[in-house]
């Protein structure tokens, strides 16, 4: 089951800092064609919750990060020591959603300028990625919150066997890291699924044998069989 978050709306807090930084944007590079994605919790607080809020507001860019950045200083939106609450613009690496994040994202344009607000589902994962503490005992708190937060308001959703989907999704995430360091995006999931839904992550069943199907038969029946075993996983979670 999918479901459809409201559009964002740009009379929040976050929606006026960033329309003050696209119309600065438009103003100092006319013709500016690369698009902009928001991620971490703007996008909750836009579809959402215009009173959930972090320190900043996180905008991805593929490049020009440098001249963007002195443009969000010069036109006051910047995040910074005398302005807590600014734009931070972030290379791409630092947004890690499901692969097919941009079949499902909110496209819109905004000052001449294409915007991308990603499902929350794909806010959701992309949060999954947050390193750890040395030593951390579960979700840090201000994820947790955002996974409560959007269940809360969305009546229910992500469901488990969204979840499970979209991890599925994310399998090359779940392997051992090259370097043997601890891989935080596996104890993340396992933290979410046991704090949020009481599911017990098994990787081999939950991430593994799906992946491997939906690798093996890329097809409609071999979907249909991937989505059948998440369900009966969410059933007995």
């Amino acid at each position: 089951m999918n479901w459809t978050p409201p559009s964002p709306r740009w009379d929040t807090l976050a929606g006026r800092v960033l329309d003050t930084f696209f119309a600065a944007v438009t103003q100092a590079l006319p013709g500016y064609a690369r698009p902009f994605t928001l991620f971490g919790s703007a996008p909750i607080q836009l579809c959402l919750d215009e009173d959930f809020a972090s320190a900043d507001v996180d905008l991805m860019v593929m490049e020009d990060g440098e001249t963007l950045r002195r443009i969000a200083v010069e036109s006051g939106t910047a995040c910074t020591g005398i302005q807590r609450y600014g734009v931070q613009i972030c290379p791409p690496q630092l947004f890690r959603p499901t692969p097919h994040y941009l079949q499902r994202a909110h496209v819109e344009t905004r000052h001449g300028l294409q915007i991308i607000v990603p499902h929350l589902r794909d806010v959701l994962v992309a949060k999954l990625h947050r390193s750890r503490g040395e030593d951390q005992q579960g979700l840090v708190p201000k994820d947790r919150r955002a996974y409560q937060r959007v269940r809360e308001l969305c009546a229910g959703h992500p469901t488990l066997h969204e979840v499970l989907e979209d991890l599925v999704a994310c399998e090359p995430s779940f392997r051992p890291l090259p370097d043997g360091a601890v891989n935080a995006f596996r104890l993340n999931a396992h933290d979410m699924l046991e704090e949020l839904y009481g599911h017990q992550l098994d990787l081999q069943r939950d991430i593994f044998t799906p992946a491997a199907n939906a690798a093996r038969h890329p097809d409609a029946a071999g979907m249909e069989n991937t989505t059948r075993l998440l369900n009966e996983l969410a059933k007995e979670g």
